[in-house]
């Protein structure tokens, strides 16, 4: 699926929050898709490590 100049990914977001969204890429030099990648990764991440540590407490 190609994004055309918008951010597809973000249909369910508010204005507000696509604003929010933006800004904060921005400060980071990255670009939207970049930036949410990263912010997903960083959640998987998390949850991986909580799983590993909740299947080495069973």
């Amino acid at each position: 699926m190609k994004a055309n100049n918008k951010i597809s990914m973000l249909i369910y977001a508010t204005d507000e929050q696509r604003d929010r969204i933006k800004k904060a890429a921005a400060k980071m030099n990255l670009s939207v898709s970049k930036f949410m990648l990263e912010c997903v990764m960083e959640q998987v991440s998390s949850i991986e490590e909580i799983t590993k540590r909740n299947d080495n407490n069973d």
